[in-house]
């Protein structure tokens, strides 16, 4: 009779074990490659594939693969070994480009001519434009709010005559006439009020996309003001790319760039971290947790954090 218990028992804990492979095979070979990284890191590849690459982001998936090749030549001519390599699907780290706030307000900026990059006198450049930009928007609403104003009036006023009209069932060619007009010019006067609003709106964006990139300077600079605190504009601290774990599976997501050295230094940063790599900080550092551009090169203590994550004396 045990044996037949023990004989159920090894039995039910296979078929558990089979099931769990069959519905979590992907989930369980991701924790099992985070694990093999960890226990013996740089031993063999990291590998990485293409995920999703959001709509507004104008590169190709060969682009972004190139680019991750430039990215992990900074780290593997240093080492001297093979520590990443591509894979077109299942690669265990997963490289996602998503579009948000924080890749759009950059873009309505540059759209604009406005650079920015992460420097103390770009927060003052940004600030300026923003206090400038705030002050005339706060005219132009109030003044379009009066302008809607009176424009309701307008056409209640109309309205209101239509109904005495219709509620009469005839009209004089002079009653007629005069509705018509003033239909006419309710007509025109909307019109010219969606451009203002247009103009408005794009004013409004504008005013939205430096508040955002602001607020990012001052959490990446450390500058002891407030964030700005408008409606439509993202606040709190942002990542410009993160390398996450989530259930077993890697993934690289990347929130914004300006250009494609800032992606490739971007991209080095995140691989860094898939390798077991911490921030270091040296503000000329790859690792440094503010990325500041430019072509990837390792500085000393970049080194000496891969030698320390790769265990290479």
């Amino acid at each position: 009779m045990r044996k037949l218990i023990s004989y159920l028992l090894l039995t039910a804990a296979l078929a558990g074990a089979v099931y769990q492979w069959h519905t979590k095979k992907d989930q369980l070979r991701a924790a099992f490659s985070v694990a093999r990284t960890r226990l013996f890191p740089c031993s063999s590849p990291v590998t990485y594939s293409i995920g999703k690459i959001d709509p507004g982001y104008p590169v190709s998936p060969e682009e972004l693969a190139a680019a991750l090749k430039e990215a992990e030549t900074a780290w593997e001519n240093q080492a001297r070994r093979n520590l990443f390599e591509f894979r077109r699907e299942n690669g265990d780290v997963a490289v996602n480009l998503v579009y948000d706030k924080r890749q759009a307000s950059l873009d309505r900026l540059k759209s604009l001519g406005i650079s920015t990059d992460h420097t103390l006198d770009s927060y003052k450049t940004l600030k300026a434009r923003f206090d400038q930009l705030s002050a005339r928007v706060d005219r132009e609403e109030a003044d379009f709010k009066g302008i809607m104003y009176r424009y309701k009036q307008r056409e209640a006023a109309y309205n209101a005559e239509i109904r005495r009209l219709n509620e009469r069932g005839t009209a004089t060619r002079t009653e007629a006439s005069r509705a018509d007009t003033a239909r006419r010019k309710l007509s025109m006067q909307f019109d010219g009020i969606k451009m203002i609003e247009k103009a408005l709106n794009a004013d409004v964006d504008t005013l939205n996309a430096l508040g955002t990139t602001l607020n990012q300077l001052i959490v990446q600079l450390n500058i002891n003001v407030a964030q700005y605190n408008r409606a439509g504009s993202a606040i709190g601290r942002f990542e410009e790319g993160l390398y996450r774990v989530n259930n077993g599976r890697q993934s690289i997501e990347l929130y914004k760039y300006t250009d494609r050295e800032q992606l490739v230094s971007l991209l080095a940063h995140e691989l860094g971290h898939a390798l077991g790599l911490d921030h270091v900080p040296g503000a000329d550092s790859l690792m440094y947790p503010v990325n500041k551009g430019g072509k990837p090169r390792l500085s000393g203590q970049d080194i000496a954090e891969l030698n320390r994550a790769c265990r290479i004396n």
